[in-house]
């Protein structure tokens, strides 16, 4: 029991500077969003590639929806839903760390809503919208392929430096395609009106310039995230979220090397 709550103070610790990080680095703007005012900011890199690895599933995802809360207050400019900004980081990090932890048939479910709720809208059918979820049927591949799927667990959670940096790449698909772009592009079509004829110029004309953009986003989670991790492996510092079983824990009850003997398919 002392363990656990000495455990759990550690990664409230680590989830309050991992935060304030994101948060800071809010400020520094990657790609604006045509048609608005708001910006993609640095911060998607890094919780997109870095979060779920460095706090696991359930502190991951605690942190995303802190962060999302937050994000406003520090650049107004991140404010792209109003109150509603929180979903699309913490669902950004939930998809993520169901992925790795081995939970992949609830992150497959979940994006399974995300798809039917974007498809129900008339708009998703006008025109050449369908061209539009082009990138959400890689994210889906990623999740359900099991070969796929157990090379990128397990390059992660053993930290393997040839594989490591394209692993990363496929989680932060995951997280910034699955779970951000896909909240986003629901909470813009259902609530906020940007589904509607008159808005579809910033949609299928710019499926290059948003295609850029999330491979850009991931290339830059999978250099920062490989980076940082290897250099903890070099310097012996222990991940707790991926190099220890936390017995009792739900978020963290299936560890990382036990991806090895089971998939679950």
């Amino acid at each position: 029991m002392a363990r656990r709550e000495l455990t759990n103070v550690v990664f409230v610790a680590l989830s309050a500077i991992w935060i304030a990080l994101t948060l800071a680095c809010s400020w520094i703007p990657t790609y604006p969003i045509p048609g608005t005012p708001a910006v993609i900011t640095f911060s998607s890199i890094l919780y997109s590639g870095l979060t779920s690895p460095l706090l696991g599933l359930f502190w991951g995802s605690f942190s995303g929806f802190i962060f999302g809360w937050l994000v406003p207050y520090a650049n107004p400019n991140t404010a792209i839903f109003g109150p509603l900004t929180f979903l699309s980081p913490t669902m950004a990090t939930l998809m993520s760390g169901l992925f790795l932890f081995n939970r992949w048939k609830e992150a497959a479910l979940v994006f399974a809503v995300q798809l039917v709720i974007w498809f129900s809208h008339p708009f998703a059918w006008y025109k050449a919208m369908p061209i539009v979820t082009w990138q959400y049927w890689l994210a889906l591949a990623l999740i359900v392929i099991p070969p796929v799927r157990k090379w990128v667990v397990n390059s992660i959670a053993e930290r393997k430096p040839r594989n490591l940096t394209m692993a990363l790449w496929c989680l932060a698909w995951i997280a910034y395609i699955g779970g951000d772009t896909a909240t986003g592009n629901n909470l813009s079509v259902w609530i906020f009106g940007f589904g509607t004829s008159d808005w579809y110029y910033v949609w299928v004309p710019y499926t290059a310039y948003y295609a850029v953009a999330g491979a850009l986003t991931c290339i830059g989670a999978a250099v920062i995230g490989s980076g940082v991790l290897l250099a903890l492996k070099k310097a012996n510092i222990r991940i707790i979220a991926l190099d220890q079983t936390q017995p009792g824990t739900q978020a963290l009850r299936t560890h990382f090397h036990m991806a090895k003997d089971t998939d679950e398919s």
